[in-house]
């Protein structure tokens, strides 16, 4: 497998933004990966998720607060870079140093209506549409997910996951747990599927081949809609 660097950045906050990098660098873990995780938000809530967990994963994990222009020699598998809610410096930096920016957004318009001047952003530093790719987090049968659902693609956004909201995940995650405890292989499988695809489409990236939508749009419906909460 290739060294892989994934950001995850969206403008507007709460969107699940830290959750999904923690599980991120938990699966690469868990996976026997070295993980570097770079944690750019001032909350620093991505640094005390891991660090819960730090005696646990020994050397295999590493955490810094800043992101420098070393770290892409940097000898960890995986460098997850999580980013403050803002088009800052820090963020900009990110965008330009990853592989691939996953893009968490709610069925809201908040999270929604900053996407343009994202993809503007990540553009001029030579990153395709494809390497932004968004997930979907907590969208369902409602009237607001049916129009941001419309939104998306009518702007041809590419999306890689849709990712179901589950109580267990922060409680797991606030409370110094592996994110999965207590989640039936059904319920890990979206996110799972995330990782995996990352893999994907930095391999394609690395073979040469920017256009990778067929990565994120690849895949089974969620069946864990139902879980929901």
């Amino acid at each position: 497998m290739s060294k892989i660097a994934v950001a995850v950045f969206n403008r507007k906050g709460g969107v699940g933004k830290t959750t999904i990098a923690v599980i991120l660098a938990q699966i690469a873990l868990i996976r026997r990966n070295r993980v570097l995780a770079i944690d750019l938000d001032p909350s620093r809530n991505f640094s005390d998720a891991l660090g819960f967990l730090k005696n646990y994963f020994n050397e295999s994990l590493r955490i810094k607060d800043s992101l420098e222009d070393d770290d892409a020699g940097a000898s960890e598998e995986w460098i997850v870079i999580d980013c403050p809610p803002s088009l800052s410096d820090a963020s900009k930096n990110a965008i330009d140093f990853a592989d691939i920016v996953v893009v968490p957004v709610r069925p809201d318009f908040f999270s929604l209506s900053n996407l343009g001047v994202m993809y503007q952003t990540a553009e001029k530093f030579g990153k395709e549409k494809a390497q932004l790719p968004l997930v979907k987090v907590g969208y369902d049968n409602s009237v607001m997910t049916k129009i941001a659902n419309q939104l998306i693609s009518e702007r041809d956004y590419p999306v890689a996951e849709d990712l179901p909201l589950h109580k267990h995940i922060p409680y797991n995650i606030t409370s110094g747990r592996i994110w999965s405890t207590g989640l039936m292989a059904r319920s890990r499988q979206p996110f799972e599927r995330l990782y995996e695809k990352i893999i994907k489409a930095v391999d394609k990236l690395n073979d040469g081949v920017y256009d990778i939508n067929e990565v994120w749009t690849d895949r089974k419906e969620d069946e864990t809609n139902d879980e929901n909460v």
